[in-house]
């Protein structure tokens, strides 16, 4: 059977449909008793962009989602079709292209990988990666936080994070960490095109095999009282830095 992608509340669900062209292949599950001006633009939406739309009693919700607060709508989207295109290419395109790739460092809370893909297909970065093992996986979660952005970026998955780092630096990626430890400022980092990012664990950051693979190792400069970021703010700061020149 088919791997779905399933994405649950009404605000993720519209946000997900506003963010794509041709919806053939998705399926819209909609509680019979749901209503409100906010249902009928999703299913204005599901018509406009081909999604077939499924009437379902509440009993449906029970099994469908891991959610509480799935608000009797949940999209079901087939398995991307990007998935067989081959990580060495895209990641030649990317460093021919001077742009930039993030890696996640064993990021095991959803909710902050969600916003990291959200933000990395925001400002533009090529691909996401995330390790095999001790790391948050893709799932109902991801999708919702992410508002669309797992439909628009590659996300792809290694086994050993120092051996692909090695294999970057022969494609002629810059490998950039980030650490409060960080000896270089983000604002004061030189241009690193193509690059890495890497973003590690909510509370220990960077393992130490991570660290010695990279060629700079960024901090963030703050100047209030608290003396650290979560992992997706920090995240979106680097990015942004890196990718705006």
């Amino acid at each position: 059977m088919e791997k779905k992608k399933i994405i649950t509340g009404r605000n993720p669900v519209i946000e997900y449909l506003n963010s794509i062209t041709d919806g053939s292949g998705m399926e819209l599950h909609l509680s019979s008793s749901a209503h409100g001006k906010i249902i009928i633009e999703i299913q204005h939406i599901c018509r406009r962009k081909k999604v077939k739309i499924i009437t379902e009693d509440k009993t449906f919700f029970k099994d469908v989602s891991s959610s509480s607060t799935h608000q009797g709508v949940a999209l079901h989207i087939p398995a991307a079709k990007k998935d067989d295109i081959d990580p060495s290419e895209l990641l030649k395109r990317i460093a021919e292209k001077k742009g930039a790739v993030i890696l996640l460092d064993q990021i095991t809370d959803p909710h902050n990988l969600g916003s990291i893909i959200r933000s990395a297909e925001a400002l533009g970065c090529g691909a996401v990666i995330i390790p095999k093992n001790n790391s948050a996986e893709v799932n109902e979660t991801v999708h919702k936080t992410s508002a669309g952005a797992t439909a628009h970026i590659e996300i792809i998955t290694i086994v050993n994070v120092a051996q692909f780092l090695d294999e970057l630096k022969e494609l002629g990626f810059w490998i950039v960490g980030t650490s409060d430890r960080g000896t270089i400022p983000i604002t004061q980092l030189n241009e690193v095109h193509p690059a890495c990012i890497i973003i590690g664990s909510e509370g220990k950051g960077m393992r130490r095999l991570t660290e010695e693979k990279c060629d700079y190792i960024v901090s963030i400069p703050l100047k209030g009282k608290v003396s650290s970021l979560n992992a997706s703010v920090a995240a979106a700061i680097v990015m942004y830095e890196v990718l705006k020149s």
